[in-house]
């Protein structure tokens, strides 16, 4: 989401900009990280792929992904 906002200290900016380029980040993603603490938002863990549970969707669909190749593919 693209926001302005009006009336940030030319310090604090500077500053802001400064270890958000340390770090790597861009600056929106700074302002979120920042704003997320004061609000006290749960911080979000980044997920691996290998956390991701195989979901069980009944025996009717278990060569779903075969029937699909065979329409794309044939």
């Amino acid at each position: 989401m693209d926001t302005t906002i009006r009336n940030i200290d030319p310090f604090v900016y500077k500053k802001l900009k400064t270890k958000a380029a340390q770090e790597g980040i861009s600056i929106g993603e700074a302002v979120t990280k920042a704003l997320s603490e004061w609000l006290g938002l749960p911080k979000k863990k980044k997920r691996s792929i290998i956390e991701i549970k195989p979901e069980h969707f009944g025996y009717e669909y278990r060569n779903l992904s075969e029937e699909i190749d065979e329409v794309l593919y044939q």
